[in-house]
Formats: structure tokens, sequence, C-alpha cells
């Protein structure tokens, strides 16, 4: 199959072009809206909560049903990633909400979804210290960080895992 150029971003051809990309099914829109505006809302309402008490929040939504983890998962990054492409959202293009984001949406049928965060310590001294937020399915890693893998980092216990 002979991939064609994309039009130009601002004509229609080109906005549908994107749009198809993006949107594959019906249900894709209301997801997608749910995931914007969860997006948008996810930092003020961490605000008002402690991080378990929002993690058990995240944990008691209903989530799109799908087949397969992975069927699931490219789904939520296909919509996550056009919405934090956005310049009003480009700036909270973060482990951390991409990580809620899937934690909040996944499907993993009976399988346990752990989201977990972590703390990769400095190169040198004096460095600052860089946070990292991961998800695991049955432990093992689906979307992180590669210093996750490497074992890099240093998990912090928080409580935030879900069946």
């Amino acid at each position: 199959m002979v991939e064609r150029p994309l039009a130009p971003k601002w004509t229609p051809l080109g906005f549908w072009q994107r749009f198809s990309t993006i949107v594959r099914e019906p249900s894709d829109m209301p997801l997608a809206i749910k995931m914007g505006l969860f997006m948008c809302r996810a930092p003020v309402d961490l605000e008002k909560a402690s991080l378990p008490d929002f993690l058990a929040t995240l944990r008691a939504r209903s989530r799109p049903a799908a087949d397969d983890v992975h069927v699931s998962m490219e789904r939520i990054v296909r919509l996550r990633t056009a919405w934090l492409r956005l310049p009003f959202l480009r700036a909270r293009n973060t482990c951390y909400l991409r990580a809620f984001t899937l934690y909040r949406f996944l499907d993993a049928g009976d399988r346990t979804v752990g989201i977990h965060f972590g703390i990769q310590p400095p190169a040198q001294p004096g460095d600052r210290l860089r946070g990292h937020a991961w998800v695991t399915v049955d432990g093992l890693l689906l979307e992180g960080p590669e210093e996750v893998a490497r074992g890099g980092i240093l998990e912090i216990p928080v409580g935030g895992r879900r069946s």
C-alpha cells in the first residue's frame, strides 16, 4: 500500500486526512471528548485530593470495553496523543498525565493494572531529581520511560493498584 502525502493542515482535505487517522470508529468521538476533559481537569482534581484518593476515584470509573489490553492501549494512546499535540495541552504532555490517562481509561479485563511513580537519581551531584510515572499490567511494563526497564528508577510506593 502506497501512502499519499498529507494535504496542508488547514485545508478541508488536510483536516479530513488527519481526522480520519485519529477517529477510526464512531465510539472514538465520545471517548476522545471524555479523555480531553479528563486531561484538562486531572491537575485540578489532583490538587483537591490526596494521590491515593485520586487514584481510587480513577479506579471506580467505567472504562471503554476492549477485547485486548494492547488494543485498548493503542486506542487510548492514539486519542490522547491528538489532544496533547494541541497548543493549550502541549505543556501538560508529561509522563504523569499520560500515565493517569492510560490508568483511567485502560480496559484490562480481569488483569491487574498498576500505576507507579519513581525518581531517577541524578547522574552527577547537584543535578536535579527527575520524577517518572508508568503503567503496568500484571506487573509488566505497559507504557513508561526506558529507565524503568533498565532499573534506573527508584519506585515510590503509593498504593495505586487496581484489578
